[in-house]
């Protein structure tokens, strides 16, 4: 199947493509996915209308982000102080902006020695070696010195607990641009600096020691000689050369990525489908585009650079791969499940040349397992299994009236919430076994709320020993007795991923002393579990390493939709939280069809990327629809029990 329409890009060579620094920080961000790049080059050329046409939209920015950021910005801007001159340029009264090169070469050329003045969001529109560069500079302060040389800061502001590699190398594009606009102009420039204006740790400084709390008056102090104020921390980029480098490498020089993906057809520019995708604005279009061309992306678990090496020898879709071997027929013509695979006729070079490959040798049946339940579940009349043979036990520990036979069952979900960097939402769901059977009276759900963002380590300490105390006192209630009568059992605790369990960890240790001092935690954290099972389950890795799911995005509420489990009790939970947690499901426009007309495979594929199972933040903040705090409480109620759920899927 060919690309729904072109996807050209201008080069250098043959025209002036145009690129802005924060699609540079954004491929970045985006491990630097080329397919990505690819359509940006080709969005800032020609408009978004290829989405249009081929029936997506557009994956718009979490609103939470955008506000933060402005917020942020507008607090720096009303705190530094008039001395400074600070102003915005090119901003008429409806706040659009335009391009004020004149403007800013202006204000550089009108200073006094001595002199300083500050420009807020001065937008550059400038041609940097063959490309047409445009962006919206934060901060630029120029300074004359007493000398008359002209000094100017480039300063991005950025409403984040840290200054990351991205923000440094959009700076470093605004670097070029700056000079390259001051060469053109014949201004001549002492030096250009550049620096990361950011937020810092939620709660400020306070707790930070040693090296740490070194940095942070440093920069804090770097904020205050250069703006007026220490509202955010400013961290100096001093190996800018290397940054510089960056953006010749990545974009200006004539070897760079950026040329390399100008120059490739749109089918050969290499992508592949991850966590990263989430938070894509071509989301839409790469999951549309894998499923009608039955891209190897699709394979759950399947890495980039094994999809690379498959696509070298020539497998490009997921039918080629499952069709590179078969079961083998029963042994002794008896009826035992299929379960060895061989090569299939025809295919016996391949398969013995692909044994050999690193890295897809040693997992060569598994990714072909895989294919098939994908195919098979695209309803392709094919064998295939549910599970992954040949993986042994996973870590869940069992049970029976012989074997951990009041075995307690926590099942735990943490929420994030990224802008303050606490944890707002906690939920542990307690099921006690009796004689190796969980019993209806032996569970009970504790679900924790702060009152608001948790914006003050008090507020998150509250949560944490209210949360443990309840956990705690559920765990002395529910347990049955051991069989000698004494209050004793064995501890499992499951979470969904380890991110959750690190979020809960580093949480804990941020108020240790508070919860140390209030619960009996020391006690709960060192109970023993069942001596033949480490302490706690991450599901995504018993799904990775036992389950044969057929969908790319193996979210906690894909995989128990999935299994056919009820999200919509008590409340219609699935209308609620559709917007980026439900809303995975969709139709290709041309499946397709046989001699008759009729469907080869199910039109039904994953439209948008959603590997991420947190709640997005913007239901805890109001901003999504519907959403109360009740109904999210509820809601975190029920995905412990889709947890549930999915672990009974398994055998312990």
């Amino acid at each position: 199947m060919i690309s729904p329409i072109s996807l050209d890009v201008p080069s250098p060579h043959t025209g002036t493509p145009r690129l802005s620094p924060t699609d540079i920080s954004q491929f970045i961000r985006l491990e630097q996915c080329r397919r990505y790049l690819r359509l940006r080059l080709h969005e800032r050329a020609a408009g978004n209308q290829f989405m249009t046409a081929y029936g997506v939209v557009p994956q718009s920015i979490p609103p939470l982000l955008t506000r933060s950021g402005a917020e942020f910005e507008q607090e720096i801007e009303l705190a530094i102080p008039a001395q400074l001159h600070p102003h915005r340029v090119g901003e008429n009264d409806k706040g659009s902006r335009a391009d004020v090169n004149a403007d800013v070469v202006a204000e550089a050329q009108r200073l006094e020695p001595g002199e300083v003045v500050v420009l807020f969001q001065p937008r550059l529109d400038v041609d940097v070696d063959g490309w047409r560069i445009r962006g919206d500079l934060d901060i630029l302060r120029l300074e004359r010195d007493t000398d008359g040389g002209l000094h100017a800061l480039i300063t991005d502001m950025k409403s984040s607990t840290a200054a990351k590699v991205e923000h440094r190398l959009q700076v470093a594009f605004y670097h070029e641009m700056l000079a390259a606009l001051f060469v053109q102009n014949g201004v001549a420039v002492a030096s250009i600096e550049t620096a990361i204006l950011y937020r810092g740790p939620a709660g400020g400084d306070a707790g930070l020691a040693g090296e740490e709390a070194e940095v942070a008056a440093r920069e804090r102090a770097a904020a205050m000689h250069s703006f007026g104020t220490d509202l955010g921390r400013m961290e100096h980029i001093t190996d800018a050369d290397t940054y510089i480098g960056a953006v010749r490498d990545l974009v200006t020089d004539g070897h760079s990525i950026a040329m390399q993906v100008v120059g490739m057809p749109f089918e050969e520019v290499p992508y592949h489908l991850t966590y990263k995708c989430d938070g894509c604005l071509y989301n839409e279009f790469c999951m549309k585009w894998s499923a009608e061309h039955d891209d190897l992306s699709l394979l759950p678990y399947l890495t980039e650079h094994e999809k690379s090496a498959l696509r070298n020898t020539g497998i490009t879709t997921t039918r080629q791969l499952a069709m590179l071997k078969e079961f083998a027929p029963p042994s002794n013509g008896g009826n035992s499940a299929p379960r060895d695979l061989i090569p299939a006729r025809g295919q016996e070079v391949l398969a013995r040349q692909l044994a050999g490959t690193w890295p897809i040798g040693p997992r060569l049946d598994e990714l072909i397992h895989r294919a098939r339940r994908y195919r098979k579940w695209k309803r392709e009349p094919m064998e295939a299994l549910n599970y992954i043979p040949s993986k042994g036990y996973g870590s869940l520990p069992f049970t029976d009236a012989e074997h951990n036979p009041n075995l307690v069952r926590i099942y735990v979900d943490a929420q994030h919430d990224y802008l303050n960097d606490r944890i707002y939402l906690l939920g542990a769901l307690v099921v006690a076994c009796e004689r190796g059977v969980e019993q209806p009276e032996r569970r009970h759900a504790i679900v924790r709320m702060t009152d608001g963002p948790p914006e003050t380590a008090e507020a998150e300490e509250r949560l944490f020993v209210d949360w443990i105390t309840q956990t705690i006192a559920a765990v002395v209630a529910l347990a049955a007795p051991d069989r000698d009568g004494r209050p004793s059992a064995p501890i499992h605790f499951i979470f969904f991923n380890s991110f959750e369990q690190r979020i809960l960890l580093d949480g804990l240790a941020r108020h240790f002393g508070a919860i140390f001092g209030a619960t009996p935690l020391y006690d709960f954290l060192t109970q023993l579990a069942a001596f033949d099972s480490p302490v706690a389950t991450f599901l995504d890795h018993e799904m990775r390493e036992l389950k044969n799911f057929p969908m790319v995005c193996q979210s906690l509420q894909a995989v128990a939709e999935y299994l056919k489990f009820n999200w919509d009790t008590p409340e219609p939970y699935h209308e609620i939280f559709r917007t980026r947690l439900f809303d995975f499901w969709g139709k290709v426009d041309r499946p397709p069809v046989g001699a008759d007309g009729q469907p080869l495979e199910s039109p039904w594929y994953t439209s948008r990327a959603r590997f991420n199972s947190q709640i997005p933040l913007e239901y805890a903040y109001a901003t999504y629809r519907g959403a109360t705090t009740e109904l999210l409480q509820a809601f975190h109620h029920r995905r412990l029990e889709a947890l549930e759920y999915v672990v009974h899927s398994f055998q312990g």
